[in-house]
This record gives structure tokens, sequence and C-alpha cells, in this order.
């Protein structure tokens, strides 16, 4: 059974670790060894509790009291209607057992309590799939990759226009 609960920085070391993984394994298929290399430099122990100390909300999935996976949520650089999904990771052993559907969940329940009209994640190469079938769409509804090599996605809340 996955429990859900907030972040405490006592959870900085797994979700490093759980990050890390995904971008060297995962992640590096679609955007290089190197590039991930260097992308895991930002999410060492001490960065990473800095990062997520400071969203809006963070959530830990445990399953059997260990860390499986991390989602967070914080304010839009951007808009003022609009929260950004970050910092979405499973432990890599446990992509499709549905952690990240649940993350996910909690984060749209957090969510429908703050005065915003929708979420947005940057999602992916590997990801993007995942997020669609959760409901999320392609920002300006076209699949296209940004200059990060990322898909902007959103997903507008219900009673929230």
């Amino acid at each position: 059974m996955i429990e859900i609960k907030e972040y405490e920085s006592k959870y900085a070391n797994p979700i490093s670790i759980i990050v890390i993984r995904n971008l060297l394994e995962i992640n590096s298929k679609d955007y290089g060894l190197e590039k991930t290399k260097e992308m895991a430099k930002d999410f060492n122990v001490k960065k990473l509790n800095e990062t997520l100390s400071n969203r809006e909300k963070v959530y830990v999935a445990l399953k059997d009291n260990e860390v499986v996976g991390t989602a967070g949520i914080d304010k839009s650089r951007y808009a003022n209607d609009e929260y950004w999904i970050l910092t979405v990771f499973v432990k890599p052993e446990e992509h499709g057992h549905n952690i990240g559907r649940c993350l996910i969940q909690k984060i749209e329940e957090y969510a429908k309590q703050l005065p915003i009209k929708k979420l947005v994640i940057p999602a992916s190469i590997t990801a993007h799939k995942f997020y669609y079938k959760l409901g999320y769409r392609y920002k300006d509804g076209r699949e296209k990759l940004n200059e990060e090599n990322m898909y902007i996605m959103e997903k507008y809340l219900e009673n929230h226009f």
C-alpha cells in the first residue's frame, strides 16, 4: 500500500537518490548521459532539500516505510492563476505501479483548494504520455518540445473558472 506524506528534510537523501537514478537511468536515453549528469548536480541532498523546503507543497510516496516517489507544487512565475507541478519522480523499479498517479492526484486535491485555474507540468520526453493519460494537455494544443526539450502540459481545474 502506498502512503502519501508531506515532505520533511529527512526524506531529502532518498529523494535525491531517486531523482538522480531517474535522470541517469531513464532520462539519459532521451537527453544524453552528459546532459543528465549535469542536471543531476542540482539534485544533491543539500540543494534538493533547499529547493523542496521552499516549495508551496511537496509530497512523498512511501511503500513499506520506504521512499518511492515525490512530487511538488509551486506558484507560477508567469501567471497568478496557475501553479506548476515540479520534481515528479518515482523509483525506477516502481514505474508502472500507480505511484506517480497517486502523487499527481494528491497534488490535484491540494490545488483545488487554491484560487487557481490550472496546473502546468514541464514534462520530459519519457513522461509526457503519462501526464496525457491523467488529463493534461499540451500547451496551445501542440505536442512540441520547448527550448529545454520539455513538453509544457496543462490541466484546467474544475470549478475554477
